[in-house]
């Protein structure tokens, strides 16, 4: 679960071209190919992104209106942002996204004009369905329908499926693994091994 603002100075865009921008910034967040599309299409559920084009904004350097600005403000569970690699990837990603919509889509990665910020919630400080999750309950919101499905993808050569969502995992650089009855498990992100970890009663 997780919502992007974005606010944009020095252009001035259409309905149609906000929703292109929100869409563009969505699907850079919320795709990965090697995860089962059942698990991206419930990250884009519980994904929100919003444009926004302040009446006021004081900046320096260039005119807006000549260099238009970006601030992306990217919310997400703590647990998420904790590490460094979390941050690693989604920027390039926003920034892509966002360039993407600019008649010279290599400018943002010259100039200083798409600041992207990475806010994590503490745990019960995010709520859906009625009531506050954490963000292992929205691991399993997300990985629900792969999970019931049934559907186990093969794994590539020294890789591994995390089982609860999908995802191949290069035993060689796997972090976060467990045992469970004598079969060795590793998972993408810490929150996949304590929903596996609760699922299998493992203490």
């Amino acid at each position: 679960m997780m919502s992007a603002e974005v606010y944009v100075t020095g252009r001035v865009l259409g309905g149609d071209e906000e929703r292109q921008l929100a869409d563009r910034v969505l699907q850079a967040l919320t795709t990965e190919e090697s995860a089962p599309d059942a698990v991206m299409d419930s990250a884009r559920e519980l994904a929100h992104v919003l444009v926004r084009q302040p009446g006021a904004w004081a900046t320096g350097g260039p005119p807006p209106d000549a260099a238009p600005r970006y601030l992306v403000r990217l919310t997400v569970p703590q647990a998420w942002c904790n590490d460094r690699r979390f941050a690693d990837h989604v920027v390039p990603l926003i920034t892509s996204a966002i360039a993407g919509t600019e008649p010279d889509p290599t400018r943002l990665n010259r100039e200083p004009h798409c600041v992207v910020q990475i806010v994590g919630l503490r745990e019960h400080c995010v709520g859906t369905l009625g009531r506050t999750v954490t963000s292992t309950e929205i691991t399993r919101l997300m990985t629900r329908g792969f999970r019931e499905s049934g559907d186990r993808p093969d794994a590539p050569e020294g890789s591994t499926i995390d089982p609860v969502c999908g995802m191949p995992v290069e035993w060689a650089s796997a972090r976060f693994t467990l045992t469970h009855d004598g079969v060795d498990y590793a998972f993408c992100a810490p929150s996949c091994r304590k929903v596996f970890a609760e699922d299998s009663a493992i203490t």
